[in-house]
């Protein structure tokens, strides 16, 4: 029964908004310690609910949270929102907002978006582990200890307030304060390599807007590679540009800075991929093929 209460507890406050734990608990039969012990297992459970003490104070969901789906299966994500549907009688059933509310909340069909997988290469074993503890964090505002891999490899020792989680091209990034250094960084989740969870709480911060950096320089890259590779093109440059050539090869020509990162991607895309144009890039490419060839050997 306990189970099928904490989904009525996040159906209630999804459609109330904020309520008191009195009126939790009148409303579900049970004292306001039972109400607390609920709010404490959701929280636990990585589902966002907190009470606000003070005067306008109460009970609240955080508005926008997306359930972690490796909390559960596709199935039981399923099975929830079923239930949910089929047991009007036993309290009152949900208007159809609030189960679309609901299916996003657990990433269901109806509101699928967002999925968070660090299972691949570049992360550690317990990456998606890792991941629920600095949102929770975030979420919580809760500081944290942590080690991160500084410059040239040398471990730093971080207190931070994280603030908040960001995800681009390069991977997965923590806003934070380090209260430590008295500055703001932005932090690269594949470089934490300890994770302690703080026992204080901070108060809610702005991380400071950044300047709109300058636009990189860029050079056209021409790519050819045969109709096999395409798919593996595609995810790492702009599959719109790539058009056939008469000899059946495709080809891609995309304007894109020439850095590491595109020099990486082209040695983790293997011979198949021919660098047409610029010379230079080719030459580089080679050249860094040869050093791999030669430590390798």
């Amino acid at each position: 029964m306990r189970k099928g209460r904490l989904f009525q507890v996040v159906c209630y406050l999804l459609e109330r908004g904020q309520s008191t734990a009195a009126q939790m608990a009148g409303e579900f039969g049970v004292s306001v310690r039972t109400v607390y012990r609920d709010v404490e297992t959701l929280n636990a459970a990585g589902i966002p609910i907190y009470a606000e003490t003070g005067r306008g104070g109460g009970i609240c969901l955080m508005k926008g949270f997306v359930m972690d789906r490796a909390l559960l299966s596709k199935e039981e994500r399923g099975d929830i929102l079923n239930a949910i549907k089929e047991r009007g009688e036993e309290f009152a059933g949900p208007t159809p907002a609030v189960l679309s509310e609901i299916a996003e909340l657990f990433q269901l069909p109806a509101g699928e978006g967002l999925e968070v997988d660090l299972s691949g290469e570049g992360y550690a074993a317990k990456a998606g582990e890792r991941f629920r503890l600095i949102q929770r964090a975030v979420i919580q505002h809760h500081c944290a200890d942590i080690t991160y891999a500084g410059p040239g490899g040398e471990p730093e020792k971080l207190d931070l307030m994280p603030l908040k989680l960001c995800c681009r091209a390069g991977g997965w990034y923590l806003k934070a304060y380090c209260t430590g250094a008295g500055e703001y960084r932005e932090l690269s989740l594949s470089r934490i390599i300890k994770w302690k969870p703080g026992v204080d709480a901070f108060e809610p911060r702005s991380f400071p807007e950044e300047r709109p950096a300058p636009p990189p320089e860029t050079t056209r890259v021409i790519l050819r590679f045969p109709r096999e590779m395409a798919d593996r093109v595609y995810e790492v440059f702009d599959g719109t540009l790539i058009s056939q050539r008469k000899d059946g090869l495709l080809e891609l020509r995309q304007d894109v800075p020439v850095e590491d990162r595109l020099i990486g991607r082209l040695l983790a895309l293997g011979p198949g991929v021919k660098v047409a144009a610029p010379a230079s890039l080719r030459e580089e490419l080679a050249r860094r093929a040869r050093e791999i060839y030669e430590a390798h050997k």
